[in-house]
Parts: structure tokens; C-alpha cells; sequence
């Protein structure tokens, strides 16, 4: 280590070069340039994942992941969609208040787009008809007061608020109503099951002193709620046997007709049941509809012979075969739907179309505003022709080059 070098060269790779050694600089700069790429490459991705992060989320990319996070923003669903790919007539209004005229109109448009989207992975068997009508909206929402959700968020609601109310041991209407309220799906349930259940009796119902009872029953509903005696006027022990028979009322309706007298007569003994255990365990004053139905129609039938005369061909229709299932699966759900669907690729795909709704996209335009189909294609054929003529241009002048 003491021993001093006074002169060192060197070893020369190319000696016989005078001038420079061009082997002695590569091999002192490459492996620092080397490692100043490694260096800008760890750089580099660390940047990309900051700024990807920041502006990912600037983005709304990722806003939601999985179904838990879709059942928690649903509601903002539609309105996303309609903002981003419906036109607008007032392109500064887009982020007003929405009321709920507003709401049902924005899930009428969703609706179209989203149950073509639940049809199609069904046509291509990632779910289950089960799942397609747990997943499906409602189209005729306007049918009841309250906004239509798709039954997987309102799994489970109706049994809920049924033990609820069968539990509740309080004679005051504010108490239950408050508790139903806390959860605005559950809310929505309650309403939309009663409303529909009173259209399909009353629709399925061929005589008019059958409907009369069934208008007088839904009246003292109605009144009871608004006066604040609804738990005075109703016993809600009587709920969860009315629960039942509904449910095999309703399984009748959708099962297949093999013989129509013995669906017929099916239909009518489960209705029979139902318009007693409302009218007898239910109501507490419902012997006084039933006598009043028979003092307007002193004529007709006695009170056994009632509800047999039934329309089954509306049964047949489609609007009607969708409410019931809907109306079947919100009784007879009874876990909660947020494992559907399980197939995992319906999930991704779910997941990829709601993300999507949440992304930074241009407003879309007004029909009449966009190029026709006919202007489109008129453009790429003159686009065409002007690239040929500049490919003959090109052959002309190089032949002149090469041959001048």
C-alpha cells in the first residue's frame, strides 16, 4: 500500500489508436448511464403512481369496486347515467336539486339501458333467472307513489318490517312509522307492496261488490294511517298469517296452467283465505265492510260465495306476470340479496358499467345536433379520395426523380 506509482497508464484496447480510446470511455460512462436509467425508471414509477392516484381519483376512476359499494350508491346510479349520457335541454341545470318527478324519470331512462344489460348476461348464462329478476327495474314505475328499486336492495325489507310490527307493543302509530322510515328501501317496500298487492286484487276481480270490499278495506287503511289510529283499528299478530297465504297466493298465480278449472279454483280458495284472515284477524271493524258490501248488493251472492268470479287472463300479461314476480320476491326474500350476483364475471361486469357512469366524459349531444350516418360516410369517401390523389402525386413525382 505505501508502494507510490508515478506514472500509470492505461491498458489500451485499441492501442493502435492515437487520438482517443473509444473502448476506455465505454466502459468508464455505461454502467453510469446504466445506472441513471435504473434510477429514472424507479423515478418514473413513482411518479406514474402518484400522479395515475391523484388523477384517478380527480377522475372518479374506481368509484366503485365491488356490490357492497354499488347496493351503498345505487341511488345515485341513474342520475349518473342520465347526466352523463342523456342530453340535457339546459346544459348549466344538470347539477340542480332533483326532486322526485325528476328521480322517476331519471330511473325510467336508466332502466331501458340497465335491464338490456341484465337480459344480455342472462342470454349468455352468467346469472340465473332468479338473479335477472332480483337485478331487473321495474319499467312501469309509475304505477305506485314511491320510487321502484331493484329487489336486491329491497331483499329482506318486508319480513323485516313484519317482525316489527308484529313486535311492536306500543298503540302508537308515530313509533312504527319512525322505525320503518329509518331505512328509506324498507320504507319504499312497505309502500310499494301494499299499492301493488290493492292493484292486482282489484284488476283480478270480476265482480263489483268483490271490488267494492276490496276499495272499503284499502279506505279504512288509508284513513286509519292518516288519522294516526292504525294500530288501534289493525291487529299486526294477524300479519305474519296474512304473510304466508299471500305467498302461496301469489306462487299460484305464477305457476304453470295445466287445468284451468283447478287453477281457477285454486286461485279462488287462497283468496277466500286472504279477504278472511284481513277482514276477521286483522281488522278490527272488518265484519262491517263485509256488511255494507251486502247492504249496497242485497241481490247478490252471500258472503261465503264471494270472490269467485276472477279474471285469470290478466294473469297472462306481461306488465302483470312482472309485477307479481316482483310483488313474490319482495315477500318471499328473506336473506339478504348481497351475494348476487355470485357468478364472478357477472360481478366484474356489473361493477365495469357502474364505474363507468362515474367517469369525467364529454356531455352528450342533442340528436338533431349530431352528423348523420349518410354525412359520416360521405366524408370518409372524400377522405379517400383525396389520399388517392396524393398517392398518384406521389408515384408522378418520383418518377421524374428517377427518370428526369
Amino acid at each position: 500500500m505505501e508502494l507510490h506509482v508515478d506514472n500509470y497508464q492505461w491498458h489500451e484496447f485499441f492501442s493502435e489508436v492515437k487520438t482517443h480510446n473509444i473502448g476506455v470511455v465505454i466502459a468508464i460512462w455505461s454502467p453510469i448511464v446504466l445506472v441513471y436509467f435504473m434510477d429514472a425508471q424507479i423515478w418514473y414509477a413513482i411518479f406514474s403512481t402518484l400522479f395515475g392516484g391523484i388523477r384517478g381519483a380527480f377522475s372518479h376512476l374506481g368509484e366503485i369496486r365491488t356490490l357492497g359499494m354499488l347496493r351503498s350508491r345505487f341511488e345515485s346510479v341513474p342520475r349518473a347515467f342520465c347526466r352523463r349520457l342523456v342530453p340535457s335541454p339546459n346544459q348549466h341545470n344538470r347539477k340542480r336539486h332533483l326532486d322526485e318527478a325528476t328521480e322517476r324519470k331519471n330511473i325510467a331512462s336508466f332502466s331501458l339501458v340497465w335491464n338490456k344489460f341484465i337480459h344480455s348476461m342472462r342470454m349468455q348464462d352468467l346469472i340465473s333467472d332468479r338473479d335477472r329478476d332480483l337485478l331487473l327495474v321495474p319499467s312501469s314505475s309509475s304505477d305506485v307513489s314511491v320510487v321502484q328499486w331493484p329487489p336486491f336492495l329491497l331483499a329482506s325489507k318486508i319480513p323485516i318490517a313484519l317482525d316489527m310490527a308484529k313486535d311492536f307493543k306500543k298503540k302508537d302509530d308515530a313509533g312504527l312509522f319512525k322505525k320503518i322510515k329509518t331505512d328509506d328501501y324498507m320504507h319504499s317496500a312497505v309502500i310499494e307492496c301494499y299499492e301493488t298487492l290493492r292493484d292486482i286484487l282489484y284488476n283480478l276481480l270480476d265482480d263489483d261488490a268483490d271490488r267494492l270490499i276490496v276499495k272499503e278495506i284499502c279506505y279504512e287503511v288509508d284513513m286509519s294511517i292518516h288519522q294516526r289510529r292504525f294500530l288501534t283499528d289493525f291487529r299486526m299478530s294477524g300479519l305474519p298469517a296474512l304473510s304466508n297465504r299471500l305467498e302461496k297466493f301469489l306462487g299460484i298465480l305464477l305457476s304453470n296452467v295445466e287445468d284451468v278449472d283447478t287453477f281457477r279454483s285454486q286461485i279462488i280458495n287462497v283468496l277466500q283465505d286472504i279477504m278472511e284472515i284481513i277482514t276477521q284477524d286483522v281488522m278490527v271493524n272488518g265484519s262491517g265492510i263485509i256488511a255494507r258490501a251486502h247492504r249496497h248488493h242485497e241481490g247478490d251472492q252471500k258472503k261465503e260465495q264471494r270472490f269467485e268470479k276472477i279474471n285469470i287472463d290478466l294473469i297472462q300479461m306481461k306488465t302483470w306476470r312482472e309485477k307479481i314476480i316482483r310483488l313474490y320476491l319482495l315477500l318471499t326474500v328473506k336473506e339478504s340479496a348481497i351475494n348476487v350476483p355470485p357468478n364472478l364475471e357477472a360481478r366484474r361486469r356489473i361493477t365495469f358499467f357502474a364505474n363507468s357512469l362515474f367517469m369525467n366524459m364529454p356531455s352528450a349531444p342533442k340528436v338533431r345536433d349530431m352528423l348523420s350516418f349518410r354525412s359520416v360516410v360521405e366524408n370518409i369517401k372524400l377522405l379517400k379520395y383525396h389520399c388517392l390523389l396524393i398517392v398518384v402525386k406521389i408515384e408522378i413525382l418520383s418518377c421524374f426523380i428517377l427518370f428526369p
